[in-house]
């Protein structure tokens, strides 16, 4: 079974008894990793237990690096494999986000981000108490006002404001607009990139290495699927799609340098 599998990138699906999901993982030579998880199997024990529950493996190739990363976020999420924990739905991802005009950021879901809208967006959390957690420390570290970011209730001079934690925005020492502004450059590290393309894209991936090439659909950081031609990738469907944190990060990072990795992008 190893002999048969290729050296060259893809994606690989362990399964157990009764065709449950093991494990699910990509490299860019298909055959040398997956005899690793073997090899390791001589001297890890939690390499050993994996292997020893294998019943059958399958695989898919894919044209690169990029394809392969993809194919294996989606795979894990809706195989869901036992040992597979890096890679699963986050169902109650979050986001700040902070409407035009407005003086307080939003706490929206991570569907939001499927959308294009005015305004940022600011952080990935993995529930709403991660998130308030994450802008409580903004606020203590810049000296932010906790209610009139909507963090906490009340009108008048708050509670941090009286033990020196707050610039007084609260209560008129600092203007809600230099609040504002304040607290907007503070969120500024941790800003989601917008989308910059009027919309759906398709990824080119032709390694020099490799012969293969596969066109994949993306829109608003959303995964929609790969093609092996450019006019199958146009019938990809976008309406199931939706945000996902480890697909905009694998996007974010090959896409700040296509060349290196045989990408080219056209918009659709």
């Amino acid at each position: 079974m190893l002999d048969q599998l290729p050296p060259r990138p893809g994606v690989y699906l362990f399964y157990g008894h009764n065709r449950l999901p093991l494990y699910v993982g990509k490299s860019i030579r298909l055959r040398d990793r997956v005899r690793d998880h073997f090899r390791r199997a001589r001297h890890d024990h939690k390499a050993m237990r994996m292997v020893e529950q294998i019943q059958h493996i399958e695989w898919e190739e894919t044209a690169g690096d990029l394809g392969a990363q993809l194919r294996e976020a989606q795979l894990v999420k809706s195989l869901l494999p036992i040992m597979n924990r890096q890679l699963r739905k986050q169902r109650n991802l979050t986001t700040w986000h902070w409407p035009e005009g407005t003086t307080q950021p939003q706490l929206l879901s991570g569907t939001a981000l499927n959308q294009p809208t005015t305004g940022g967006f600011f952080g990935l959390y993995r529930n709403a108490s991660s998130a308030k957690e994450a802008l409580r420390g903004l606020a203590e570290t810049h000296q932010l006002c906790p209610q009139v970011l909507g963090l906490e209730a009340g009108k008048g001079r708050c509670f941090a404001s009286q033990v020196g934690k707050c610039r007084g925005a609260c209560c008129g020492n600092e203007t809600i607009s230099d609040h504002t502004q304040r607290a907007q450059t503070a969120l500024q590290p941790l800003q989601v990139n917008t989308w910059p393309w009027p919309g759906r894209i398709v990824i080119k991936e032709s390694p020099p290495e490799h012969k293969a090439v596969a066109w994949h659909v993306v829109n608003q950081w959303c995964y929609l699927g790969s093609a092996a031609t450019l006019a199958a990738a146009k019938k990809l469907d976008a309406e199931s799609a939706s945000f996902d944190i480890d697909s905009y990060r694998i996007l974010q990072r090959f896409l700040r340098e296509p060349d290196e990795y045989g990408l080219s992008i056209k918009a659709l």
